[in-house]
């Protein structure tokens, strides 16, 4: 596992993407960051798994001009195969140990950039302050990645210098995390959006990299707590993995013995295919169908008969 960022006034971020609807109540900023301890299958945003910045290429872009990149690189991770034609080719093993990207800056069609940089508490702050006119009474700022429990004190820096300036918070997790930081963080949002991704161990293992003990363990505990932050659960509908009644059964009885009463179903899609290629992995999903609107219908309706607000995809419970 990666080394996590140690330093509270500087973190890693690959994306700020203000005027987010879907992320909380009212119009919001959500910022992504970098490092996550789950290896999902399905991950929508590939570009965020590791911690730290990550060469994207869009061959779409790529123009047969000489490619300036391939001898900008000093470190000849960039090649062109004589045989092959354009376009060119990247060894992401040495591209994961760069540090100074010179092919990004040498490029000139916009095909290569690099996703994740560094932001310190006070700046990202400012770009908050910066959309603050935007988001209405009932918006503010959504902490997403990644993990951001991965980067743990550089979030709750962020977490408590919003609620210094009265900013409303949301943190998406999987809750795969000690649970002091959990708890630490639930002291400071506002509200708390948690994947329940499987609820059979090995299972989830499979599609995860990890088992759910810990995940189950600190839904049990915010349920328990009297904090005021309010947990809503989300459950990715991935075909295959974790649709069958049987698993979502399990999942609403939990909900239901926990006391929780929300929960957010979220299909699947696949449009994060073109991050996959841009980072030049093999992308898992490619075959894999979205659930029609009729198969979300049947969930939402197994969670509404167990007793619980069910939601599903923009139908969220702000």
């Amino acid at each position: 596992m990666e080394k996590r960022l140690s330093t509270a006034a500087e973190g890693l971020v690959f994306d700020v993407q203000a005027h987010s609807v879907h992320d909380g109540p009212g119009c919001r900023t959500t910022v992504f960051l970098s490092g996550c301890p789950l290896r999902c299958s399905w991950c929508a945003n590939p570009e965020g798994l590791v911690a730290r910045p990550r060469l994207m290429f869009r061959v779409s872009r790529c123009r047969p001009d000489g490619h300036p990149c391939t001898s900008a690189c000093p470190h000849g991770a960039v090649r062109v195969d004589p045989a092959d034609s354009p376009p060119p080719h990247f060894d992401r093993t040495i591209c994961a140990t760069c540090s100074d990207w010179t092919c990004v800056s040498a490029c000139l069609s916009g095909a290569l950039e690099v996703s994740g940089r560094r932001m310190s508490v006070r700046e990202l702050m400012r770009t908050l302050e910066r959309d603050r006119d935007y988001w209405g009474p009932e918006g503010g700022v959504t902490f997403s990645g990644g993990e951001p429990l991965y980067q743990p004190e550089f979030l709750l820096a962020m977490l408590d210098a919003c609620r210094e300036a009265y900013i409303h918070t949301v943190v998406e997790t999987s809750a795969y995390a000690d649970p002091r930081l959990v708890a630490d963080v639930a002291r400071r949002a506002d509200w708390l959006f948690v994947d329940l991704k499987h609820m059979d161990r090995a299972a989830h293992r499979r599609g995860t990299g990890v088992d759910n003990e810990q995940i189950l363990a600190n839904l049990e505990n915010l349920a328990c707590s009297r904090r005021e932050v309010r947990p809503v659960v989300r459950i990715p509908i991935v075909p295959g993995f974790n649709d069958s009644p049987e698993n979502l059964s399990a999942a609403a009885r939990f909900l239901v013995a926990l006391g929780l009463t929300d929960v957010n179903l979220l299909p699947f899609h696949r449009m994060a295919a073109s991050k996959y290629a841009q980072l030049g992995l093999e992308y898992a999903h490619a075959q894999t169908k979205p659930p029609s609107s009729a198969e979300m219908a049947a969930h939402q309706k197994l969670f509404s008969d167990a007793g619980l607000h069910c939601y599903v995809a923009a139908d969220t419970p702000f």
